[in-house]
């Protein structure tokens, strides 16, 4: 009789272990999901600010090399008029001083919209880039981060009886699963889920993605 209790308690406790480990695995492989699709997320988020960024240089380019082209034209222009141009030898010589003095001055102001027109094209771009190379860089993350990123079976075991036998439905508590890290300090945490309580490690790769 004893050893039919013994058998059906141990068959009972291996029962309840492998579904606790069961639920293990089934709750770190959700959140390394969680994980993983909240990394994602942020490469999406810093692709899209780095499109909005090459979209307002392009515009300030584009609309500044279209200056740089009237210009040169109107200045290609003005050059004729005063190399090429003919003035009748009976026009008094106010008019002739006046037509050399208006395409003198257009040729100045052409020639600054001109500069102007390239070096805001140049500065534009080079904002550009220095925002594209320091600001908004992909963020990329180390080796310990993508190692978080993992889970093993063994660290199932390092957890306490209380975890490793909970029979569902009669204790209302949920495991409280700790990460490598935390198994390793002995610190305790709050249940997965509940208010207050702390993610796992992966969590510092989303928030190197959030402050990068």
């Amino acid at each position: 009789m004893v050893f039919l209790e013994l058998a059906a308690a141990g068959t009972a406790a291996q029962t309840v272990f492998g579904y606790n480990r069961q639920n293990f695995e089934f709750d770190r492989t959700i959140q390394i999901r969680q994980e993983i699709l909240k990394i994602k997320l942020q490469m999406k988020r810093f692709e899209l600010f780095r499109q909005d960024i090459r979209d307002l240089v392009k515009l300030t380019v584009d609309r500044m090399d279209l200056y740089h082209l009237v210009g040169a034209l109107c200045m290609q222009f003005i050059i004729v008029f005063l190399t090429k141009g003919r003035v009748q030898a009976s026009a008094p010589p106010f008019l002739l001083s006046l037509f050399l003095l208006t395409n003198a001055c257009a040729f100045i102001y052409l020639l600054l919209a001109v500069w102007m027109s390239m070096h805001a094209s140049i500065a534009s771009h080079s904002f550009g880039v220095r925002l594209l190379t320091r600001f908004v860089r992909l963020p990329i993350l180390s080796k310990q981060q993508i190692d978080n990123l993992t889970f093993k079976l063994k660290d199932f075991e390092k957890h306490g009886v209380s975890d490793l036998l909970r029979v569902p439905f009669l204790n209302k508590n949920r495991n409280e699963w700790r990460s490598p890290e935390e198994l390793q300090q002995g610190g305790d945490v709050a249940p997965i889920g509940a208010e207050g309580a702390e993610p796992l490690r992966p969590t510092t790769a989303s928030a190197y993605l959030l402050t990068a």
